[in-house]
């Protein structure tokens, strides 16, 4: 994944600000172009587009006078229809390689009433999404969550990619089943996939240059390792992990289409000190 172009979602919320700051802050350290998109729900009124324009441009330079040292400058771009359908719609037009969503803080109901943005693009949207909470403006600890699958060493090299253009600290973090008894709990990697996984990150640590990123590297069962083991509830496991790290982003992939289930509220928001980072749709 190489950052050659980001797109910031904004509206005039917390929110949607924030996705500007940050857009606009990633595009300064990967030297990448930067558009900030809206969408309203009609622009077919005289002068809507203009006003809209107008507002965006307010907005953003707002945002960007924020910022220390020269940023990209923007292009700013209104679109019509759904958010949620016209973000992913645009960022796959005009390439976009990052979109840069906030996220809204809603109880469930609200998002069963009335949906979510930040839900539907990432349902829709074949380019990585950036899910950015009002409040939360670091980002140098990145956790990526693997499952040893072919699919999700892509994941891992997406995460490298942009822990590299944000100069950020890298660690991985991968679950297996839980034990019965703490007897039980083995003290050397038995699992034949996480023995893989963990030479495999290992290998790319070994070989791979972050340049002005780095890879976190801690105690392990077995060695001194990028890898985490959790065990337990994947979920839970990551979350718990995010938690004890610390982590300001964590990377995971995700499915395309299907209903919004609740799957967990950490995997679906950005509570604390986090954010979520969904590379590689499939």
């Amino acid at each position: 994944m190489q950052l050659r172009h980001i797109l910031a979602a904004a509206d005039d919320s917390p929110e949607g600000r924030l996705a500007v700051l940050i857009g606009a802050r990633l595009s300064a350290l990967a030297s990448a172009r930067f558009t900030v998109l809206t969408v309203a729900q009609a622009v077919d009124a005289p002068g809507m587009q203009a006003k809209l324009l107008q507002d965006l441009r307010r907005m953003v330079y707002g945002e960007l006078a924020k910022i220390e040292g020269a940023v990209p400058e923007p292009v700013l771009a209104v679109a019509a229809g759904l958010p949620g359908i016209e973000i992913g719609r645009y960022a796959e037009t005009e390439a976009a390689d990052l979109v840069v969503v906030g996220r809204k803080r809603r109880s469930e109901l609200q998002r069963l009433l009335i949906g979510d943005t930040a839900d539907s693009v990432a349902r829709r949207s074949r380019t990585p999404c950036l899910f950015v909470k009002a409040g939360q403006e670091q980002m140098q600890r990145v956790l990526v969550s693997l499952d040893g699958t072919e699919r999700g060493m892509a994941v891992l090299l997406a995460a490298m990619d942009f822990t590299r253009a944000i100069a950020a600290r890298l660690h991985a973090v991968t679950v297996e089943q839980p034990t019965r008894t703490k007897a039980e709990a083995p003290r050397l990697l038995t699992g034949r996939s996480a023995a893989r996984l963990a030479q495999a990150v290992d290998d790319l640590r070994q070989s791979t240059n972050l340049g002005g990123g780095e890879w976190e590297v801690r105690p392990s069962i077995a060695q001194e390792s990028p890898l985490v083991i959790q065990r337990g509830r994947v979920v839970d496991a990551v979350l718990t992990e995010v938690e004890r790290s610390q982590a300001d982003v964590l990377v995971l992939g995700y499915h395309r289409g299907g209903l919004v289930r609740r799957r967990h509220r950490g995997l679906r928001a950005s509570p604390g000190g986090w954010r979520t980072m969904r590379p590689v749709p499939s």
